[in-house]
């Protein structure tokens, strides 16, 4: 059995088990683990050794080799690069606090999709157990009428029973879903943090970088 049918039929017994609420607990965790993988290849394209090499080039341009420099930033399918050349040719004829605004801007600009479904994210860890609980309740509910319709026979513990163990399910699998993706949440936003350390970082650099140099 391949691991797409496995899950499947995973997938399968925990939606008979635990009813409409499992499956759209189901259909949230999907959704949540495609906007997971988009974040992942997303900030593939900010990586460290990308902040590195466009801090390495405004350090040439700041040992006298600007044409050279500028020509790299310019080159770059870095987005952040081209700020950052922007700002390297600005430096000298725009006013230093209009260019740290605009610099700012751009910043704010660059970080804006990093920070993109990290809301819908952390809907998918609330709503999930929340879900579970209703699914648990709706499931007691439902046990406690079969109870009623059997009560008095030797059947009533079973049902009782068996309508406990189902209800549970819905909890079980919110609960799973909320630690696994509060888990990727913080694994992202950590990383959303440290992208916008490093943008700050090379932006004030740019600044910092032109004073007293003509």
């Amino acid at each position: 059995m391949d691991l797409i049918t496995y899950t499947w039929e995973s997938a399968r017994t925990l939606v008979e088990l635990g009813g409409i609420v499992v499956a759209v607990q189901l259909v949230i965790s999907t959704i949540g683990l495609a906007m997971v993988l988009y974040k992942f290849v997303q900030y593939l394209s900010v990586s460290d050794s990308r902040f590195r090499a466009t801090d390495q080039l405004i350090d040439q341009w700041a040992s006298g080799d600007r044409e050279a420099a500028l020509a790299k930033l310019g080159a770059s399918n870095f987005a952040l690069a081209r700020d950052i050349k922007f700002g390297l040719e600005h430096i000298h004829t725009a006013d230093r606090e209009l260019l740290r605004d605009e610099l700012s801007r751009r910043g704010m600009f660059f970080l804006r999709p990093y920070g993109s479904l990290l809301r819908a994210l952390e809907i998918v860890y609330y709503l999930s157990p929340v879900l579970g609980l209703l699914g648990t309740v709706l499931g007691m509910i439902d046990a406690f009428r079969q109870l009623a319709a059997v009560a008095g026979t030797e059947k009533g513990s079973s049902a009782l029973a068996n309508g406990i163990w189902e209800a549970l399910v819905c909890t079980a699998v919110g609960l799973v879903i909320a630690i696994i993706f509060t888990a990727l949440h913080a694994l992202i936003q950590t990383r959303l943090e440290r992208v916008s350390e490093e943008t700050s970082n090379l932006l004030t650099k740019v600044v910092t970088t032109g004073v007293g140099r003509g």
